[in-house]
């Protein structure tokens, strides 16, 4: 790598292009081989390791005050308007970079959905009631549906080509006759993971393998809104009928 890096400073030196030393850096991405500090990509700081500590902690300095702030407000709004400022406020900060915090934990996603828990805490309302009469969604229900809805859009070819490569038609594994699957398949490269198998399992990849177990009449869905509509009606009717998993709904190890 640092080779590498030699012979591009040297190509800018004879084509007249200078590089700025703050903008680089070296790093190796890994659970446990890992080299380098946490930089920033895209507004999301990522740790080496990828266990994602700073960018959680980072999110959670902004959201923190800013509920606490909302709740203040209790004795001048009503709770609907509170849990309107929640999704307005707090919903845009979690789910900014959502897609790069996916494959944290449970233990590390957990210390942001405490801080909703908190707020309907404090409101003297339960999940399940916020859920049913307000759609103020668990965020570990929103992270699955969010990451789904993604898979959904590469299905119907709007999103960028670059995630038809990495995630292809995987047509092998239509299997209608046992109620589970579909045409629009997708191949999610788990049989190529020999390491690092708690890392691939919280990943886009492994949701692929829950993608996959959909009914044909969800991904035959036109547009990625009627999609997540309709995952997030499953999830009502699994609170509806007292599921106590109904929050964690299409994780991979609680959709069967």
């Amino acid at each position: 790598m640092q080779q590498c890096r030699d012979k591009v400073h040297k190509w800018g030196e004879a084509n007249r292009v200078s590089f700025d030393p703050s903008k680089e850096h070296l790093v190796v991405l890994h659970p446990f081989e890992n080299h380098g500090a946490a930089f920033k990509l895209l507004g999301l700081m990522v740790d080496t390791d990828l266990a994602m500590d700073s960018a959680i902690d980072s999110l959670l300095s902004k959201i923190r005050p800013k509920i606490t702030a909302i709740l203040r407000t209790r004795g001048y709004h009503s709770v609907p308007d509170l849990i309107t400022q929640f999704k307005t406020h707090i919903w845009g900060l979690m789910e900014a970079n959502m897609g790069g915090i996916f494959h944290a934990t449970s233990t590390r996603l957990a210390k942001i959905d405490h801080e909703q828990d908190r707020f309907l805490r404090e409101l003297g309302i339960s999940a399940e009631e916020a859920f049913e009469e307000f759609n103020f969604a668990p965020p570990t229900l929103r992270r699955n549906i969010g990451i789904l809805g993604l898979l959904h859009k590469r299905v119907l070819g709007k999103c960028h080509p670059s995630f038809e490569n990495l995630l292809p038609w995987y047509s092998s594994r239509f299997q209608p006759a046992r109620g589970h699957g579909h045409n629009k398949t997708l191949y999610g490269h788990n049989c190529e993971i020999s390491h690092c198998q708690g890392l691939f399992s919280r990943s886009i990849f492994a949701m692929v393998d829950m993608y996959n177990t959909l009914p044909q009449h969800a991904v035959d869905c036109s547009t990625v809104s009627e999609f997540q509509s309709y995952l997030n009606h499953i999830a009502h009717t699994r609170c509806q009928q007292g599921d106590v998993k109904w929050s964690s709904s299409f994780c991979r190890r609680t959709w069967y």
